[in-house]
């Protein structure tokens, strides 16, 4: 583990004192859960690599990384799948029961441990770090998506009308 300045050696885990000047600044992590619903497992992901860089554990941000190339590869596919058989409606369903599926993996195999981490160490006294910036990230990227979306079906039916 990196020597972190918000974790001194007095404090043990289970133990708060109330003084948020002993926490690094974090996101909430049960919330960055729940904005996954909205804006997928790429924006959650990423928050709790972020929190696990400032929380001073280089190998579970590692593993959170992981999962952000992982959900951004998914969403490619699904994305590109959507697109290349526009005709197969049960491929936006699968996709949507898919990522769902991806997103509950996720918590159990990794998201769970940020929030457990964070409880034990901090309980509800750290310091909270601002959602304005992720969260206008979060609807970028999804404006954005909907944009190429909208973009690439019409090229689509253009080229499926000039055929």
């Amino acid at each position: 583990m990196i020597d972190n300045p918000y974790a001194p050696p007095q404090a043990t885990a289970g133990t708060t004192s109330g003084d948020t000047r002993l926490s690094p600044p974090l996101w909430n992590p049960s919330a960055a859960v729940a904005w996954c619903l909205l804006f997928g497992i790429m924006f959650g992901s990423c928050i709790h690599m972020k929190n696990w860089q400032m929380l001073g554990q280089p190998a579970k941000a590692a593993a959170s990384k992981r999962w952000l190339i992982g959900s951004a590869l998914l969403f490619l596919v699904s994305f590109t799948l959507v697109f290349a058989m526009p005709e197969s409606g049960p491929v936006g369903t699968f996709n949507f029961f898919f990522g769902f599926a991806v997103i509950i993996a996720w918590y159990f195999i990794s998201a769970r441990d940020q929030i457990r981490f964070v409880a034990s160490r901090y309980g509800k006294t750290y310091q909270h770090r601002s959602w304005g910036t992720p969260l206008l990230y979060g609807l970028l990227v999804i404006t954005g998506a909907g944009i190429v979306g909208a973009i690439a079906g019409i090229v689509t039916a253009v080229a499926n009308r000039a055929a």
